[in-house]
C-alpha cells in the first residue's frame, strides 16, 4: 500500500501546474459554457481564479464584454486552458 500524498515522477498536481502559470494568459471555461480570457494573477486551493484584462466570451466564441479584473468562483469552473500550452 502506498501513501496517497506520495506523487510519482510522471504525476503532476493540477493546482501546482496552474500556480506556475501565474501572470500568464489563460482561458477559463465555466459550466454554463461562458469563457473568460485574461492574465491569471492568482488561483487558490478552492480553484477561485483571479484574472486581469478579463474578456468574457459566449458559448459561440463571440466577445460579450471587457471586465478588466474578475474573480471566478472555483465551483463554476469547468476547466482552465493555459495559452502557452496551446502554442507548444
Amino acid at each position: 500500500m502506498h501513501d496517497v500524498n506520495e506523487v510519482g515522477p510522471n504525476i503532476k498536481k493540477p493546482l501546482f501546474t496552474l500556480q506556475k502559470s501565474i501572470n500568464k494568459p489563460v482561458r477559463v471555461r465555466l459550466k454554463n459554457s461562458e469563457e473568460y480570457r485574461g492574465s491569471m494573477v492568482n488561483i487558490d486551493p478552492y480553484m477561485n481564479v483571479f484574472l486581469d484584462d478579463a474578456v468574457e466570451y459566449d458559448d459561440k466564441g463571440s466577445m460579450v464584454t471587457n471586465y478588466g479584473q474578475v474573480v471566478i468562483r472555483g465551483n463554476n469552473v469547468l476547466f482552465v486552458i493555459l495559452e502557452e500550452a496551446l502554442k507548444a
